[in-house]
């Protein structure tokens, strides 16, 4: 199975995780960066996920997963231990279309999560398709230490050059060539060989 690799807007949209341990918690964090409104539901919270409620971060149903408890999410991620529930729950998202993510188990998930770096407006994400999510995030702790935070003003400056652009009688060619001149001389993408 191979998976469109597409960037969702999940602002301000449910989202509900399923599971109440660690790897929830991790999956928690990064539904909230980018601005979900996350319920957690689970018999039991580790104390992190208990903070994130406390701090009124995020809404808790303490019970096990009963069915329909998907309903009028916008996407569901499983982070139990139980393969049975977590099949369940894929199944029942397959019945109404919600996306889903089984944690660690690719063949029942509708989307998975790469691996993600995000510096301003830059956003790069590594997958392997869920076969090694380990070399995923590898990767991008390789990554982290090269892309840096000022790419924020090249991605500004190109973003108005593309605005202005956009009615000039120029050729694309020209246009790619004076991109790449903007992108040259940031020195942004200029290799230490050091």
């Amino acid at each position: 199975m191979a998976y469109y690799p597409i960037m969702l807007n999940i602002t301000n949209k449910n989202c509900l995780v399923v599971g109440g341990g660690k790897v929830a918690y991790r999956k928690i964090l990064t539904l909230l960066e980018f601005g979900a409104s996350v319920t957690v539901l689970s018999p039991y919270f580790v104390n992190d996920i208990l903070k994130l409620y406390y701090s009124q971060k995020i809404k808790l149903i303490k019970r096990k997963y009963q069915r329909k408890d998907v309903e009028n999410y916008y996407l569901v991620v499983v982070a139990t231990n139980d393969k049975i529930v977590n099949k369940k729950i894929s199944e029942e998202c397959a019945e109404k279309n919600i996306l889903v993510n089984v944690v660690d188990d690719k063949e029942l998930s509708t989307f998975i999560t790469p691996s993600v770096i995000r510096r301003g407006d830059l956003t790069i994400s590594i997958s392997t398709n869920g076969k090694s999510p380990l070399l995923s995030r590898r990767i991008r702790e390789m990554l982290e230490n090269v892309i840096v935070e000022e790419f924020g003003g090249l991605i500004s400056e190109l973003s108005s050059t593309r605005d202005k652009l956009k009615s000039s009688s120029m050729s694309l060619d020209e246009k790619i060539k004076l991109y790449d001149d903007i992108i040259r001389k940031s020195n942004l993408l200029k290799r230490d060989d050091k």
